[in-house]
C-alpha cells in the first residue's frame, strides 16, 4: 500500500507543477499532498533525478524547467479517443509475444486509466478535450475567455461567465477563475461549460488569483478538518459513484474484510459529506473522526425533526 501511496503522491505534485507552474510553494504542495514539507522536498529531488527537472522562483514556488518534461508529461496524461484506439492495436499486433491474457488485461488497463466513472474524469472525448485546451492557452496568453452556456445549479440558469481562469484541474473536473461580473474568486465545472470563447481583453486582476483548495466532495474551503470514516461495501459503493474524486483517499481496512478506510481533509462546514452520511447510514458508516462531525450530524438530525 505505501509503494501504491507514493505513486499516487507524486503523479498529484506532477500534476500540480504541470497545471500551475509557480503557482504553489513547498508547503502549499505539502498541503495539496497531505505530507510533510520534508516529504516534498525529498519527491522534488527524485523528479529532478528522473528527468523532470524542477526550479523555483524568486516567491519559492516551484515549475518544471524546460518544454521537454512539460511534453512528455503532457503526452503521459493525456491522450485523445484514437490515441487510445492506436494503443489498443499496438497491443493487438505484439500479442503474439505474449499470453493473451496479458494482452487483454493491458487493453483494459487502457480503458481503465481513462475511464472517468472510475477515476473521477469528466467524459474525455474531442469536445471536452478542445475545453481544456482552450482554457490551458487562455492561461499561458493571460487572455479573458467567456464560459459559453455555462449551466448553474446555484442560479438555476444557462448563461454566458466572463473570467480570467488561472487553473484547470481536469481530474476534479474543476476551473478555477476570476469572475469578471462578480468581481471575485470562483469554481466552476469543467463539465457544465458549453464552449470557450476568448474576449479580446487580457487579465486585469492576476494579482487577485489564488489558488483556493477543494475538497473530494468539491466544495472550496482553505480551512479544512481531517475526517476518518469506516464504511462497509454498499456505503463504499455509494460514496465512490457519488463522488469519483474520494476514490483517492479511500482504501481497503487493515484489521477486518469488506471495510474501508476514507481519510482525507474536507471543508469545515462538512458540506456533501453530511447528506452522503445522513442518507446512507443504514450502510454502515462509523465516524472515527473527528468529534466536531458526529456533533455536526447530531444537531443536524435535530433539526430534522418536526
Amino acid at each position: 500500500m505505501e509503494k501504491v501511496d507514493i505513486r499516487r503522491r507524486l503523479l498529484r505534485l506532477m500534476l500540480a507543477l504541470l497545471e500551475h507552474p509557480f503557482g504553489y510553494t513547498k508547503q502549499q504542495l505539502a498541503r495539496l499532498c497531505q505530507v510533510s514539507a520534508d516529504t516534498i522536498e525529498r519527491d522534488l529531488d527524485a523528479l529532478d533525478d528522473a528527468g523532470f527537472t524542477v526550479c523555483k522562483n524568486d516567491n519559492r514556488c516551484y515549475a518544471f524547467a524546460g518544454e521537454k518534461p512539460l511534453k512528455q508529461l503532457k503526452e503521459l496524461v493525456y491522450f485523445n479517443e484514437d490515441e487510445q484506439n492506436l494503443l489498443a492495436k499496438a497491443i493487438d499486433h505484439f500479442a503474439h509475444y505474449m499470453p493473451r491474457a496479458q494482452a487483454e488485461k493491458l487493453k483494459r488497463k487502457v480503458v481503465d486509466l481513462y475511464d472517468y466513472r472510475r477515476l473521477g474524469f469528466a467524459p474525455l472525448r474531442r469536445p471536452y478535450l478542445d475545453k481544456i485546451g482552450l482554457l490551458r492557452q487562455s492561461i499561458e496568453e493571460k487572455q479573458q475567455v467567456n464560459l459559453v452556456n455555462y449551466h448553474s445549479s446555484n442560479s438555476n440558469r444557462i448563461g454566458d461567465r466572463r473570467v480570467e481562469c488561472f487553473l484547470v484541474l481536469p481530474p476534479e473536473d474543476i476551473l478555477q477563475a476570476y469572475d469578471l461580473d462578480r468581481q471575485e474568486l470562483r469554481h466552476f465545472r469543467l463539465s457544465r461549460v458549453g464552449r470557450v470563447e476568448f474576449l479580446p481583453q487580457k487579465w486585469a486582476y492576476e494579482s487577485l488569483h489564488q489558488i483556493r483548495r477543494t475538497d473530494p466532495f468539491r466544495i472550496v474551503d482553505d480551512h479544512q478538518l481531517w475526517v476518518h470514516l469506516r464504511l462497509k461495501v454498499g456505503a463504499y459503493n455509494e460514496l465512490i459513484e457519488r463522488f469519483p474524486a474520494t476514490i483517492a483517499h479511500t482504501f481497503p481496512a487493515a484489521d477486518e474484510p469488506d471495510v474501508y478506510d476514507f481519510q482525507c481533509d474536507v471543508n469545515r462546514g462538512f458540506l456533501g459529506l453530511t447528506n452522503f452520511i445522513l442518507g446512507f447510514y443504514h450502510q454502515l458508516i462509523e465516524v472515527v473522526t473527528p468529534d466536531s462531525l458526529i456533533e455536526h450530524l447530531r444537531a443536524e438530525v435535530e433539526r430534522m425533526r418536526f
